[in-house]
């Protein structure tokens, strides 16, 4: 059944002079298929819809034209069903490589086509029709948290493959980086320089795939222009989610040649109810690469059951049914120990001795151990506050034998 599975397979090459991506999945049975392709100057998705080859395997498709209410809804402001039209395209095999013509509908211009293939991938078999089974938000990485690869989404990791517009470069120490911005989405993200003597391969490793998974939300809502891609006329389609075309803040909060900590934050909107409100710590192991969960560095982080029980979770099944959170010790310090600005009428209207039980957090900045919240939702948002810190020189009593050891301030 595995060797059934439909395909898609990723090309590169150009459009005249220009580089692109295309990714075309196979056939369905009525010899029908679709695909996407982007010029990687923009990286933006544009939807292509295929027609049956023909006896000498030549291949027919047409290039969705980018929406407009005038171009996408009918007299009564409803979506029409068949997307307008920009350009035609016909391709033929050349052992491994695609050749033909990209046509230009309104001027009539052509231009030659040049493909190689680079890769193919499995699509999802789990009721997806058409375009949808294209999107990369459907592909689920390994392990936790997860982790995408090229043999995931070659298509995808083909188009972070370009130079970066670098920062300033931020030195401390024996360590340095840059925060580099991929000018398409205006995400700028850090690539390490230096990092005391040691590889920072591993870590920029990381921090790839790091910028590839943010990124990916962008280039979803960019592609949101067209109608196989989900235009609806409504506020956020075709932008990268983000006001003014600005983007999330991100910013280095703590580095050593052990240790990197990282925040994302910002307002992401491309369509529905409300924005996306959030801030994401994230922690990585420098000299490994390997994300950490900062949670798990406390010694005062327990597992519970569905009764509440303190349990090992290497003794449970499933231990996706156990939640997480801070042990009654934890919880007691971090309640008696807020931070000034939060007020007694702020601490009730949020109930944050509740939400310290469930939604409790830690990230590390130079000089500090801070608690605050995660993961909450768009209606209490607004309860997301430091809420105590730790001068990390007195951390120890908090921090695992393991955990302790990523700060050189608690070296014996």
């Amino acid at each position: 059944p595995a060797a059934l599975a439909a395909e898609a397979t990723t090309y590169a090459g150009t459009i005249g002079t220009l580089p692109v991506i295309v990714e075309l999945a196979d056939p369905g049975a009525d010899g029908a298929f679709v695909g996407r392709y982007a010029y990687l100057s923009r990286g933006v998705d544009i939807p292509l819809h295929g027609k049956k080859a023909g006896e000498a395997g030549e291949m027919r498709f047409e290039e969705e034209q980018a929406c407009t209410a005038a171009l996408c809804k009918n007299a009564a402001g409803e979506l029409v069903d068949a997307a307008p039209i920009a350009a035609d395209w016909t391709l033929k095999p050349e052992g491994k490589a695609l050749v033909g013509t990209w046509r230009d509908r309104q001027s009539g211009k052509s231009l030659a086509v040049l493909l190689e293939r680079k890769a193919a991938r499995v699509l999802s078999d789990d009721g997806m029709q058409g375009l949808e089974q294209l999107d990369p938000s459907n592909v689920y990485g390994e392990g936790t948290p997860a982790v995408l690869t090229p043999e995931m989404l070659p298509y995808d990791f083909l188009k972070l493959d370009r130079p970066l517009k670098p920062g300033p470069v931020t030195k401390t120490g024996k360590t340095a980086y840059r925060i580099d911005e991929d000018t398409r989405t205006a995400l700028a993200y850090p690539v390490v320089l230096a990092l005391g003597g040691k590889d920072p391969g591993p870590l920029n490793a990381y921090l790839k795939q790091q910028r590839l998974q943010f990124n990916l939300s962008s280039f979803s809502c960019l592609g949101r222009a067209y109608l196989g891609f989900g235009w609806l006329g409504m506020g956020g389609d075709g932008t990268n989610g983000y006001e003014d075309g600005g983007a999330a803040e991100v910013a280095v909060e703590h580095f050593s040649p052990r240790l990197m900590g990282i925040v994302e934050s910002g307002s992401y909107f491309c369509g529905g109810p409300h924005p996306s409100n959030f801030t994401d710590h994230r922690l990585v192991d420098a000299r490994t690469g390997k994300a950490l969960v900062a949670e798990h560095l406390l010694r005062g982080w327990v597992w519970r059951d569905a009764e509440g029980a303190v349990v090992d979770p290497s003794t449970v099944d499933d231990p996706s049914s156990l939640t997480q959170g801070p042990d009654d010790g934890l919880a007691k310090f971090v309640a008696e120990h807020l931070n000034s600005t939060i007020d007694a009428e702020t601490k009730a209207d949020c109930g944050m001795d509740e939400l310290i039980r469930t939604n409790l957090a830690v990230y590390f900045t130079e000089t500090d151990m801070v608690f605050t919240f995660q993961g909450l939702p768009h209606v209490i948002f607004a309860c997301t506050t430091d809420l105590a810190k730790v001068p990390l020189r007195d951390a120890r009593p908090f921090l695992t034998k393991a955990g302790a050891r990523y700060f050189a301030v608690l070296d014996r």
